[in-house]
């Protein structure tokens, strides 16, 4: 490097940084409107996430997104915050809150979840194919590959704790009272598996980087024992590491928390510990985290202040900040003129998900049992997606590139379509299920007014 260029890159930098100039000022005022926008939607009964987004989006669009901050930068602040969203969801997965809806609860968020992630790749795949009436293909420059489809389906797969409670706060007292426990545990849980059904869908359509088209297909099937043998590794690393740091952090609250800043510090250091301790033992970073939390909230040493319930409270600024970043990331990363190419797939795909696929998930668990049926309809018009999905979306630019049948040449602008796809559907799932959905069922939810009385 020549001393001019030396030069010239300090000078982009903020003083006493690695960060370009204008970083801490630009973040300070995109966090504080952002937080602006969330006491708004609040006042609006809308979900917060969707004018959050929607300020990533047109700053983006105005200053061209974050092309002056590094991809390890972006990626430190993609992996801190999912770790502690995946944290917080392990201590909101609290068995007692759900045991009169125990065999629902755990099965949205797992059979659900796979049966949703099968039948939404399937409709991607065929939409990709055969297209939509007034868009050959779907606005595909090629027909979509099956295990694109479904990478790209799953990262739609799990519903947002935040976006479920705002709405389940608008249907008020009036609806049943096992419907947010139960919203809350999918949301919770489904994340997880959200993350699992990822990693098992890049093993399945992984490609093969040798030979011909025949040696790709026959090289792909021969090494799929080794990477379902590794998915198992990655697994069994994240769950004993987990669970190894959650008994541990249970023992150590007793003994070295007295205050509750203390157990502030605590929280956070557990959830490093345990993303750092899943990586050490295998690469299940993320699963050891959201295990450790898990672990906290069923196997509490502590009541009271102290317990599970405090460190929910104490972690609950960081859980919106995080999510808060997570929606600021997306809307800066993605390219706004792929969102619009891709808003008529995206609007389609969203509203299949919402109105076909989630209510035959939900009804399809056990059907709607004459005194549950309020409580399934408003259970199937719940399920937000939001910060989850968008994060997930971030991983597509790296594994799309690996699947089966993508050509070298198309991955990166495939992978980007995909990553606006995700962003596309889950702003129209947050409209419908968040704004619209929510009108028409008032008349459902609130009582009826009491008879006038008689003068």
């Amino acid at each position: 490097m020549t001393l001019s260029e030396h030069a010239g890159s300090v000078s982009s930098t903020a003083t006493g940084t690695i960060l370009p100039r204008g970083f801490f000022l630009a973040t300070g005022l995109l966090y504080i409107l952002a937080l602006g926008l969330h006491r708004l939607a609040w006042r609006l009964a809308i979900p917060s996430a969707l004018p959050i987004l929607a300020l990533a989006l047109v700053v983006n669009w105005l200053h061209h997104g974050l092309h002056v901050v590094s991809h390890g930068q972006v990626e430190t602040l993609h992996t801190t915050s999912l770790a502690l969203l995946l944290f917080y969801a392990g201590l909101n997965t609290d068995l007692d809150r759900i045991r009169g809806r125990l065999s629902l609860a755990l099965a949205l968020p797992t059979i659900g979840i796979l049966f949703s992630g099968l039948l939404l790749g399937l409709l991607l795949w065929a939409l990709g194919h055969i297209g939509l009436p007034f868009l050959p293909r779907a606005g595909l420059a090629a027909p979509l590959p099956l295990g694109v489809a479904m990478l790209t389906a799953t990262c739609l797969l799990p519903t947002d704790g935040s976006a479920n409670e705002e709405l389940t706060h608008q249907w008020g007292h009036h609806a049943p009272k096992n419907v947010q426990p139960v919203l809350a545990f999918e949301a919770a849980l489904g994340s997880a598996t959200a993350i699992l059904c990822f990693g098992l869908v890049v093993t399945l359509f992984l490609g093969f980087q040798h030979g011909g088209q025949g040696d790709f297909r026959l090289g792909a099937v021969q090494e799929l024992p080794s990477s379902l043998l590794e998915l198992v590794r990655h697994l069994l690393a994240g769950l004993a590491a987990g669970l190894l740091v959650g008994l541990l952090a249970n023992r150590l609250i007793p003994l070295l928390v007295s205050h509750s800043e203390h157990l502030l510090i605590l929280a956070v250091s557990v959830a490093f510990v345990a993303y750092a301790m899943g990586n050490l033992l295998g690469g299940g970073g993320l699963i050891s985290v959201y295990i450790a939390g898990l672990v906290l909230a069923n196997r509490p040493q502590t009541r009271g202040p102290f317990g599970h319930a405090g460190l929910r409270h104490v972690l609950l600024p960081f859980n919106t900040t995080a999510e808060f970043t997570m929606l600021l990331l997306l809307g800066l990363l993605v390219n706004p003129g792929v969102m619009v190419q891709m808003l008529p797939l995206g609007m389609v795909l969203g509203l299949l998900l919402e109105l076909l696929v989630r209510p035959l998930v939900v009804l399809g668990l056990g059907g709607a049992p004459r005194g549950q049926r309020l409580e399934r309809l408003l259970i199937a018009a719940g399920g937000l997606r939001g910060a989850v999905p968008l994060a997930l979306s971030l991983a597509l630019l790296e594994q799309v590139p690996r699947l089966r049948d993508v050509h070298p040449l198309e991955a990166v602008d495939l992978a980007t379509q995909m990553q606006a796809l995700v962003a596309v559907a889950v702003i129209t799932s947050l409209v419908l299920k968040g704004v619209v959905l929510p009108r028409l069922l008032q008349r459902w939810v609130s009582p009826e007014p009491p008879p006038a009385e008689a003068a």
